[in-house]
């Protein structure tokens, strides 16, 4: 009996052994084995050929300047929102400070979005001496906003979609279940807020939620804070609806600027989910899926959708390389210590 319970532990061992084995390989190459498989399928549906063709009609005269003129004011604005929200959190931070250290999280943010994420609150924390768990807080609040100022652009613009309106709302069709995922979405800000703001102070329960250094800031947040950033990244999404907006003009497409308020912001949190490499593959799937059925060109639907694919792609590639430039930039002025890797040595002290 002993030796078939000392068999079992040896065996639970060697397979957690081999789970840890396994796990490091995963998480290094599926991202880019997810990547090459969604190019494969996109490619199986559209022709590479005509891709390169509608490559070669784009107006990169236009194109050019309208997307290194969004990524840089991206940029400054996005500085200038994480600046503010630090330092009503309590960590103060000019925003001349955070403009380096914020550009150097574009190094790691073109790679995976949510690792840069953690990027920013990691760097704040070695710099400012603040709490791992505080600054990660903050950051975790930054995306909640984030996520909830896109859904906004969503239902302020999904009932001025032709095919929605307030009498065919409950049928099942896909402009339905988009605004009916929406309006769902936002019921759910409203109860966080309620439980945040009324239920959670009130109540002689949820210690774990109240002590809890990783919630701390939803918990202080006033419910002014919630739309005073969520204001300012609408600045930043409105702008980066327009310029998207004028352009797929440079590759000969229009889409109508209410159906691309609506479908953009879905496609760039679809293209924020960390399953991909530098965002390739899932922004270009949810491109075809969502903006080209409403996109209109002089040209059949096959090369509309090619256009589109290539336009998807040389955004996104132009995109990354601006922020790598930014990113290369803003790291020579930081100091080392906020953003080199620790030696075991530093671990232990």
């Amino acid at each position: 009996m002993e030796k078939s319970v000392h068999s079992t532990e040896i065996q639970s061992i060697e397979s957690s052994k081999e789970s840890n084995r396994i796990r490091p390989i995963l998480q290094k190459w599926l991202p880019w084995i997810v990547t090459i498989t969604i190019f494969i399928y996109l490619f199986n549906q559209i022709p590479i050929d005509e891709v390169l063709a509608a490559f070669k009609r784009a107006n990169l005269l236009l194109f050019l300047p309208i997307l290194f003129s969004f990524t840089i004011f991206f940029f400054f604005g996005d500085s200038y929102i994480a600046s503010f929200l630090f330092t009503r959190f309590g960590t103060i931070v000019t925003f001349r400070d955070m403009v380096p250290i914020r550009g150097t999280t574009y190094l790691v943010t073109i790679l995976n979005y949510m690792v840069g994420q953690g990027g920013l609150a990691l760097m704040i924390n070695r710099w400012k001496k603040t709490a791992i768990s505080r600054t990660t807080s903050i950051v975790i609040f930054n995306l909640y906003t984030d996520y909830f100022t896109l859904l906004a652009f969503c239902l302020g613009s999904a009932f001025r979609l032709p095919d929605v309106d307030m009498v065919n709302f409950f049928d099942s069709s896909d402009a339905g279940h988009l605004v009916r995922f929406v309006i769902i979405s936002w019921i759910v800000f409203i109860l966080h807020i309620g439980f945040y703001r009324w239920l959670l102070p009130r109540s002689s329960g949820f210690t774990r939620i109240k002590e809890g250094k990783v919630l701390s800031s939803f918990v202080e947040g006033p419910v002014i804070r919630y739309f005073q950033i969520m204001f300012m990244k609408s600045i930043l999404f409105m702008t980066g609806i327009v310029a998207n907006y004028y352009a797929l003009q440079a590759f000969g497409i229009h889409v109508p600027f209410w159906r691309l308020s609506v479908m953009l912001p879905i496609v760039w949190l679809i293209g924020s989910i960390p399953i991909t490499v530098m965002r390739m593959g899932t922004i270009q799937a949810a491109m075809l899926w969502l903006v080209a059925q409403h996109a209109q060109g002089g040209v059949d639907p096959e090369k509309i959708r090619a256009a589109v694919l290539a336009y998807s792609l040389l955004w996104e590639i132009g995109l990354n390389m601006v922020r790598f430039v930014i990113g290369a930039i803003c790291i020579t002025q930081v100091p080392r210590h906020i953003w080199m890797p620790k030696t075991k040595n530093e671990n232990k002290e």
